[in-house]
């Protein structure tokens, strides 16, 4: 009996036994998720810092989330990040780096990596750079109707696009990046008579010849606006056959006058200037004259028949010839970059040195080309060619891109109108340079590894013409001889932007401060200038550039600090920063740095020329003859491949507290790019 109240007691032990030790292992199991909880609390405060732009409170938030989980490949991937956007690349670079060598780097972040290296100087170049293959082809003459019929010229936009003079319908059709005709040019209540070339002048006219019309019409981008100039004839101002078309610097139109055997010289509003070729004591006389272009003074003109490149002057002066027996029978001609002409000579492109006269073989057109009449590199670099013989346009991208991808960078997103997700991204190619043109259809996104459907393309930078800037004063002491230019330069400033520009003025004292904006009146942002309080002979520049671009980090589209100085550094210039850190915050976060120089005396300091330099901007002198204002037109006519996706989330049932994996994919012919991100739903936090 006593042994079985023993045996009873132990078997009641046991059982007791039994059901605590489920609470002991969930004891045992919270005090473990405890370091995961913290660092997933550090871990969503800093993915939310970092869509807001803070990127070194992201920094600090996942610092703290790897000292509670050390190992999380997640959470190392975006402190990479943060110190990316923050400007410290190297360190980024580093820590992915390290993630790869130890075998947690997925496809994305070992492809981010190799982009950077080569961005960097790292890597080797692509093989064959220069040499271009087939990337799309527009076949003019379908099987159930005609698209165009004797392609003649092929002209480049500014946004990837393109147009096409259709010589056999009278028509100049203009394409998106994608290859969708957008819109048909008649040429007005005439018409066209054969559209032969297209050409855009600086002051945005497009100019269109008709070769058996005779003439040249000027017509807005619209179609609308539509002025013809030149007759039938040999006098001064006549035309016979005229084919290819060229503008210079100043609006000035050049053709060649296939029937005349000239080139003919028009201003901008059709008016006749001059015409040159004819035999004369230096020169032979042009037999076949075709393609023209003209840059830095000088006029470049094909003759067909003798298969060499003439070069005159803006007044019709000969200089010397080119590329003769290099040449099979040259036609159009448009410039490369640099010093550098493309040739559509034939059934072949080719280059031309203009300094040394070396040709070289660009692109064969997979063997496929009859008669290559025109040819231009369009905005994202590929190479654009006009076969007039077989009704083809093509599209050919260079062969180091055929190895090659996009880059795409996801900037930020918002989800604080939830299911609503707004994420914007930018666009480059593997050099850095962006990519314009894309439409809704070039992307692909994805939550949790599923696509995203209605996919809304709201915002593309290359088409808007507005521009945020901060303007930045040196607020050293000895800027305050300066302070009379420096009220002009924001003036002047001021003056400039107009609708098309959002500025604010920011000091670069001991304590860099915000002082105005220019949306809050003209008055405050003068008053601003001329405070005499600004100057310090502690003056930090170096977290006033930091001050400035974190004005501009979460604005889309361009953006640039121009900063107001007399180029000099302080010893407190670089205190807390380097020129590389502060380059890289600019850089990775797509702002150009400005430098307006006060004083003319010295120059800038090469700290400041080397952030001009690396982040796209340029040097400056208040004083100089065309005005601050030609700094905004060239930023607002530069590329910009800025893109903003919107969509609802097929996530609708997650929690605040779930990470919702993001991932954007971008392609356009044989090209593509994917990046991943993510965010938090909206909730208390």
């Amino acid at each position: 009996m006593k042994t079985d109240k023993v045996f009873e007691k132990i078997r009641t032990g046991i059982f007791i036994l039994l059901l605590l030790l489920p609470a002991f292992n969930s004891f045992a199991q919270d005090a473990i998720d405890l370091n995961l909880l913290s660092a997933r609390e550090e871990f969503k405060w800093g993915v939310k810092a970092y869509h807001r732009g803070l990127f070194n409170e992201a920094a600090r938030a996942f610092e703290k989330a790897l000292a509670f989980k050390p190992e999380n490949t997640q959470m190392q991937e975006w402190l990479g990040m943060a110190w990316f956007r923050s400007g410290f690349t190297d360190a980024a670079i580093h820590l992915w780096a390290s993630i790869e060598t130890a075998g947690e780097a997925d496809s994305m972040l070992s492809n981010r990596l190799e982009i950077l290296d080569m961005q960097n100087g790292v890597s080797a170049t692509a093989p064959e750079a220069g040499r271009y293959l087939p990337a799309m082809e527009l076949e003019g003459v379908q099987k159930d109707f005609t698209l165009f019929k004797r392609p003649s010229a092929v002209l480049p936009d500014r946004n990837g696009g393109f147009y096409v003079a259709s010589y056999a319908t009278n028509e100049v059709l203009q394409f998106n990046s994608n290859g969708a005709i957008t819109r048909k040019i008649n040429g007005g209540l005439e018409g066209f008579n054969h559209p032969f070339d297209i050409r855009m002048a600086p002051n945005g006219w497009l100019y269109v010849s008709e070769f058996v019309g005779d003439r040249i019409s000027r017509i807005g981008t619209d179609g609308r606006g539509v002025l013809k100039f030149g007759e039938s004839g040999r006098g001064d101002g006549a035309l016979l056959g005229p084919q290819y078309l060229a503008v210079d610097e100043k609006n000035f139109i050049y053709v060649t006058d296939s029937g005349n055997r000239r080139v003919v010289k028009f201003d901008q509003d059709g008016n006749f200037i001059l015409s040159f070729g004819k035999k004369n004591y230096n020169f032979s006389g042009f037999t076949n004259p075709t393609g023209i272009e003209c840059f830095d003074g000088k006029v470049y003109v094909a003759d067909a028949d003798r298969a060499d490149i003439s070069v005159f002057d803006y007044s019709g002066n000969f200089a010397g010839t080119l590329a003769a027996g290099k040449l099979n029978s040259p036609e159009g001609l448009s410039r490369l970059d640099g010093r550098t002409i493309l040739v559509a000579d034939t059934n072949r492109v080719m280059s031309l040195d203009a300094d040394t006269g070396e040709v070289r073989l660009v692109s064969d057109v997979d063997g496929k080309a009859k008669r290559v009449v025109r040819t231009a590199i369009d905005a994202n670099g590929n190479l654009l060619t006009a076969d007039f013989d077989s009704n083809r346009v093509t599209v050919l991208t260079e062969l180091a891109n055929m190895y090659s991808g996009l880059y795409i960078q996801i900037d930020r997103i918002d989800s604080s109108g939830y299911p609503e997700v707004i994420t914007d991204v930018r666009v480059t190619d593997r050099a850095g340079d962006p990519f314009v043109g894309l439409s809704s259809n070039n992307f692909v996104v994805t939550e949790n590894g599923y696509p995203v459907p209605d996919v809304k393309l709201v915002y593309r930078g290359n088409t808007d013409n507005h521009l945020e800037a901060a303007v930045l004063f040196d607020c050293s002491a000895e800027m305050k001889t300066y302070q009379p230019d420096m009220i002009k330069a924001a003036t002047s400033l001021m003056n400039s932007a107009g609708s098309r520009a959002g500025l604010k003025l920011v000091t670069a004292g001991e304590n860099p401060t915000t002082e105005a904006e220019l949306s809050n009146g003209s008055r405050q942002f003068i008053a601003a200038a001329a405070d005499d309080g600004m100057f310090s002979e502690k003056a930090r520049f170096d977290l006033g550039l930091r001050h400035a671009a974190s004005e501009l980090v979460n604005y889309r589209g361009r953006r640039a600090v121009i900063y107001i100085t007399d180029g000099l550094n302080t010893p407190n210039s670089f205190e807390d920063y380097h020129p590389v850190e502060l380059a890289g915050y600019l850089k990775n976060n797509g702002i150009k740095f400005y430098c307006v120089d006060v004083s003319n005396t010295t120059g800038i300091s090469e700290e400041l020329d080397f952030l001009c330099t690396e982040t796209g901007g340029e040097q400056l002198y208040l004083y100089q003859a065309e005005g601050l204002g030609r700094m905004f037109d060239d930023i607002i006519t530069e590329a910009d491949g800025t893109y903003t996706l919107v969509f609802d989330s097929i996530n609708k049932y997650l929690t605040p507290d779930d990470f919702i994996p993001l991932e954007v994919e971008s392609f356009l012919y044989n090209r593509s790019g994917r990046e991943e991100s993510g965010y938090f739903k909206p909730g208390n936090f």
